[in-house]
């Protein structure tokens, strides 16, 4: 199939030129329609359900909404983890599904479920938008001139809406900014004074609040409808409502409150720069959203609403962040890398070819693999992205191609008889097998990488399809165009000879290879002994299951006394963005050259939650986004691990007591995600008392602290909210006539505010709530002389039939799995994460006993890691043993076969040196590396290995045979070597956003190659004269061994016939 292949192509090179041709197109069609995302989602398929349970403490949320919550959602399809956080008026549930399960088929159970669960009245629960890597496009909303209040509606009600309408969008955050409402503020005593108690003032409100509808009325030939118009429409209209009349005149309720319009309560709070207070817009992306698409739309949508002047006139959306850019800058870090690879794999061949329009031949099915791989991937849905593109290395796809082209030169240059076609078409024959063994081999070497599941399994199972398509490709190209374009540019008269580089390489090699076949026992031990000396260093090398990518940003979370108002939240703040933009201290100006971190490009901050509840969090939690300049424009000797270094220290010393955790915007959301933990790291006390979890918490502290590597250390505390606790005393109130609900209901609404109707303004709603003034509300003595009026009229304090303390409560409770928990959440910088990991659990365990009831669980990178580790452990020793069959498959010889894979360790040594040298830890990524090379050194000792075992059918001595296929495959093996090495030679040496996850395969590749190039090209000539020397002394003596029985057999035989005689 594979000659008749290659004849057709030469038969009509025109037609698969337009293939060619077509295939640029389609590929260049296909970039343009493949999702790009810098860095897969790590996070399994997550619905997270959201209730906003009004005035509900933390203890009440968890016992009358989460626990429920948790208890119907339990038993769903896929379903592995459920976590939880419990708030002052906010319930939040985390659904972790199993990899694999479709996420729109989870989202539908979760709703149906949640149609079954019964919360209390008032209290409804829904699906968050939310997702890890949602977020992805940030804007300020600005106006000269306009209040909070402004900004705030127009950002509810007119951007929300706008953006909302993209394709790909699923919801709009807004944080920041005042919530407009009216407010109907109450005196207790004028109600008293005018007998009037507080449910016939939300009556009456509620009643002169609403349109009727009065069917038709027939006029002649027409029909009219009715309607009875009674809404409020201003703050006039809400006074005018009438409450009561005594003695025939009205009393309203401008009689008994006051009226205005005013704001919700606030939940968080944004500011930037020097400004303390904006209103922020966050634009999610649904759950498998394509970015590039989105963003092209959300960017659409902005352009359209400053067109058609949807806004008020000064009002301007300010974007911040954009995914985009960060897609852009890897797209172009990836793009680089790659361009010059190919460049210096093309340089590579035409050195050793010597014949620059036969490499140029080769090298062109570099770009049209990726083409291809582009339209496979397009077609399959899978995703691009930074290591799915930049770690293919396509020096190893292009080995097809090599191996073609060499074998087409050679034929060529012989030139024998018949046509340039046909001697084409002879190397092509030539060479069918060999090709078709080197792409199986590479296939089963990168096996791993399809068999990866969980978080290792979404980061690199793109990457293995992309190599697929592209090795898929190559070798589609390989007996296509490439004996087509052979036939077209290639001279008929070309000599098959060295090049000048070969040559030299050759030269260098031939005393290196003459010594290696003559004191074979001298050599190998040379050889080997800084093969083994690289091996030992494996145990040198730290541990880590990504390298982080680098986002350009930093995104700091500062976390204060859970106690602390978000009032006293809010001074703070400013002093933070301060002090992260390095301003100087005084009234002067903060400009970039008075500024001690001018790398730092602005800061936004993040106090609170948003009003919609997507962002977890209370007033304890401040989040701090730093977008940071090009690093080309940082000071010189200035680095990202130094530069956080010194804020860490200047906002320690700032705030002594709060905890700064350092990540970056994309990674903050995926380790909380991940852990359910907003931290790096974190360790989960498990244990049904708050307070005892904290104690032992507090234990593990201690121990962590002496922990080299370990910072940004944490206890995230539940307990220490203060908090008013009113009961009622049942006796006392039944005197009265009263029962707990009616007390229950003046606190609510008295205290905290009701909203007992809505204010229509066209089409926007805004709520109208009742409570008390603030002078009989914001004090503890005042809740005291709260009035509660009996069934026949008569005002009670509440402190005579309830008691009013304060006490402790917890001010957010963790849960998982149905238990609760207390986190300590660190940082690993300065060291390695397997390490520093292993060495705290080794303390923690020796040093911190727990209970029963109490267990403790690690959470974050390092169970990934190990994750993957284990899956590794059993994937690659089956793929060696596949490999070895498919070895001895071909050459068919047990001692061959293992030859041939003595190449595997040699290679891995160089890959452990490479990343030695380059102070890089051992990861997913370098491992990925490793099982790259496998690939390459198996092909390369097999092409010496095979030609060996032809000489010596040929009839040639060891010594020869070996210093002969060492010689003549010199070349072959040598241009295969540095092209996979030079291949990816730039990702390994940049330096650009982008570059860090692939820098460790792409070192571990380059190390590989190059212990390919150089030792094992002196292991293999010893061991192939031992090994094979060896077996022919132990052939030679089973010879005369097998000959000396014979003689005696004959010499027996005989006896008996000289005795007969």
């Amino acid at each position: 199939m594979i000659e008749r292949l290659v004849a057709w192509a030469l038969r009509a090179p025109m037609i698969v030129m337009l293939l060619a041709l077509g295939l640029v197109v389609a590929g260049a069609w296909s970039y343009k329609e493949l999702d790009i995302e810098a860095y897969p989602n790590p996070v399994p398929p997550l619905v997270e359900i959201i209730a906003q349970p009004e005035g509900m403490s933390a203890e009440d949320v968890e016992r009358y909404v989460t626990v429920p919550l948790e208890i119907g959602l339990a038993g769903m399809p896929g379903l592995e983890h459920t976590r939880s956080q419990s708030l002052f008026g906010l319930a939040d549930v985390k659904c972790y599904f199993s990899w694999g399960t479709s996420y729109e088929a989870a989202r539908q159970e979760v709703l149906n479920r949640l149609n079954m669960i019964q919360l209390p009245d008032g209290v409804q629960a829904g699906v968050s938008p939310w997702n890890a890597i949602g977020e992805v496009f940030r804007y300020e909303l600005k106006g000269k001139g306009y209040s909070l209040r402004d900004l705030k509606t127009a950002q509810d009600w007119i951007l929300e809406r706008q953006f909302k309408q993209v394709p790909g969008v699923i919801d709009v955050v807004s944080f920041g900014g005042e919530t407009k409402q009216y407010q109907v503020n109450v005196d207790p005593f004028r109600l008293r004074g005018y007998n009037v108690n507080l449910d016939q003032l939300i009556d009456a409100i509620q009643s002169s609040n609403q349109n009727v509808g009065g069917q038709r009325l027939t006029v002649g030939e027409q029909a009219y409808t009715i309607r009875g118009v009674g809404l409020v429409k201003n703050v006039h209209d809400i006074e005018a409502i009438v409450v009561a009349a005594r003695g025939g005149v009205p009393i309203r309720v401008r009689d008994v409150a006051t009226v205005e319009l005013g704001f919700a309560p606030r939940l968080g709070i944004v500011g930037h720069d020097d400004n303390d207070d904006i209103v922020q817009g966050t634009v999610l992306m649904r759950y498998g959203g394509q970015t590039p698409k989105t963003l092209e739309g959300i960017h659409a949508r902005v352009e359209h609403i400053r067109s058609a002047h949807l806004l008020p006139p000064g009002m301007e959306i300010v974007p911040y962040y954009d995914r985009g850019n960060l897609v852009a800058l890897t797209t172009h870090t990836v793009l680089e890398n790659v361009v010059v690879g190919m460049l210096l794999v093309t340089v590579i061949l035409v050195l050793f070819l010597g014949h620059w329009r036969a490499a140029l031949v080769t090298a062109l099915n570099i770009p049209l693999a990726l083409l291809f791989a582009f339209c496979g991937m397009v077609a399959s849905d899978t995703p691009a992205n930074l290591i799915s593109i930049g770690a293919v290395d396509f020096g190893i796809v292009v080995d097809s191609t090599v191996i073609m082209m060499e074998s087409i030169f050679h034929f060529l240059g012989k030139h024998g008889e018949g046509t340039i076609q046909d001697r084409i078409l002879a190397g092509a024959k030539q060479v069918a097998r060999p090709m078709a063994f080197s792409t199986i081999i590479i296939g089963i070497a990168f096996l791993p990488l399809f068999t990866m599941k969980g978080v290792s399994g979404v980061i690199f199972s793109p990457m293995a399809h992309t190599y697929a398509f592209a090795i898929g490709g190559a070798i589609f190209l390989a007996l296509t165009l490439t004996p087509a374009l052979a036939s077209r540019v290639i001279p008929p008269s070309t000599e098959d000879k060295d090049s000048w580089a070969t040559r030299g390489l050759k030269k260098l090699y031939w005393p290196i290879f003459r010594f290696a076949v003559m004191r074979p026992k001298t050599a190998l031990v040379v050889s080997l002994l800084p093969v083994l000396f690289c091996l030992s260093l494996f145990n040198a090398l730290g541990g880590e299951f990504m390298p982080k990518l680098e986002e350009g940003n930093l995104w700091i979370r500062a976390t204060l006394p859970t106690s602390v108002s978000l009032e006293q939240s809010g001074k703070y703040v400013g002093r933070m963005r301060s002090i992260l933009r390095g301003c100087p201290s005084g009234p002067q100006e903060c400009t970039d050259k008075n500024r001690k971190y001018p790398e730092v490009l602005t800061v936004i901050s993040q106090l609170g939650r948003p009003d919609d509840g997507t962002d977890v969090a209370g007033f304890h939690n401040i989040e701090l986004f730093a977008p940071l300049k090009p690093t080309k424009e940082w000071r010189s000797g200035m680095t990202k691990a130094r530069l956080t270094d010194e804020l860490s220290r200047d906002l320690a010393e700032a705030f002594p007591g709060a905890v700064f955790n350092f990540s970056q915007m994309i990674s903050d959301n995926v380790e909380e995600a991940m852990s359910g933990v907003k931290g790096e790291n974190s360790i989960k006390v498990f244990g049904p008392d708050v307070a005892d979890n904290e104690k032992i918490a507090d234990q593990i502290g201690g121990v962590l602290d002496n922990v080299v590597g370990i910072r940004d250390l944490g206890i995230v505390r539940s307990s220490g909210q203060p908090s008013v606790k009113i009961v009622p005393d049942r006796q006392t109130c039944s005197r009265y006539g009263l029962n707990t609900g009616n007390v229950e209901a003046v606190i609510q609404a008295a205290i905290g505010g009701k909203a007992v109707t809505r204010v229509y303004e066209g089409d926007r709603t805004f709520d109208l709530t009742v409570r008390w003034l603030p002078p009989y509300r914001e004090s503890l003595e005042a809740i005291k002389e709260l009035m509660i009026f009996a069934p026949d009229g008569t005002p009670v304090p509440l402190a005579q039939i309830a008691q009013v303390t304060i006490e402790d409560s917890p001010s957010v409770i963790f849960r998982e799995d149905g238990l609760r928990y207390t986190p300590l959440k660190f940082s690993v910088r300065g060291r390695d994460l397997e390490s520093t990991v292993a060495e705290a659990q080794q303390r923690v365990a020796a040093t911190v006993k727990t209970g029963y009831d109490t267990h403790l669980e690690w959470s974050g990178e390092i169970n990934e890691l190990r994750e993957a580790q284990a899956r590794l452990a059993l994937i690659v020793p089956a793929t060696l043993i596949l490999i070895a069959l498919l070895v001895y498959g071909s050459v068919r010889n047990f001692w061959a076969t293992l030859i041939v894979l003595c190449n595997i360790p040699v290679a891995c040594a160089g890959g452990i040196l490479a990343l030695f040298l380059a102070r890089l830890n051992f990861s997913v990524s370098a491992a990925m590396g490793f099982i790259s090379i496998f690939g390459i050194a198996i092909q390369d000792a097999m092409l010496v290995v095979s030609y060996f075992l032809r000489l010596r059918a040929e009839g040639e001595s060891i010594q020869s045979a070996a210093l002969d296929a060492s010689m003549s495959r010199l070349r072959a093996v040598l241009m295969t070597t540095l092209v996979a090495m030079f291949g990816l030679l730039p990702a390994a040496l940049s330096h650009g956003i982008g570059s860090e996850t692939q820098k460790p395969l792409a070192v571990v590749v380059i190390g590989g190659a190059m212990m390919l190039a150089v030792a094992a090209r002196v292991v293999q000539p010893p061991l192939l004269v031992l090994v094979h020397g060896a077996l022919e002394r132990f052939e030679r003596r089973r010879e005369v061994r097998r000959q000396s029985r014979a003689a005696l057999n004959e010499k027996s035989s005989d006896d008996p016939q000289q005795a007969t005689g």
